[in-house]
């Protein structure tokens, strides 16, 4: 019988330091930049207006946008900025940070995955494609 050493094929680890280091930059790179520029047009401002009315008012079933009411997109992301509004304030940074959280999210989740599947290099290498497009 042939024996296969599996061993051999699996990705080289990564250290554990390497890992959690490029953890902190990278966390600190994606986060620092919230509050450098304006909101983008129209969009981000739209979406911000809509959760900041939506904190105002203390209705958080009917979206409204300049007090109409407003049902183009699913309401999680307009709760979520709401409560980020409530907690820490209006400002950009709290416009874009559910958005910039579920990102960075989707990042880690990409990298457990590939992880999981690949081995630990297979799954930095797509974390790392992921997170550069966003």
């Amino acid at each position: 019988m042939i024996e296969i050493d599996t061993h051999s094929l699996q990705s080289p680890n990564i250290s554990r330091w390497f890992l959690l280091s490029l953890l902190v930059i990278f966390t600190l790179v994606w986060f620092s930049n919230l509050e450098s520029r304006k909101l983008f047009r129209p969009d981000e401002g739209r979406y911000a207006e809509i959760a900041r009315e939506m904190a105002v008012s203390g209705d958080w079933v009917t979206p409204r946008l300049n007090g109409l009411k407003y049902f183009e997109k699913p309401p999680l992301q307009y709760w979520a900025t709401a409560a980020a509004f409530k907690l820490f304030g209006e400002h950009h940074w709290t416009a874009r940070w559910w958005p910039a959280a579920t990102a960075f999210a989707g990042v880690l989740l990409m990298f457990w995955v590939g992880r999981r599947l690949y081995g630990e290099a297979a799954g930095l290498a797509a974390a790392a494609a992921l997170g550069g497009c966003t």
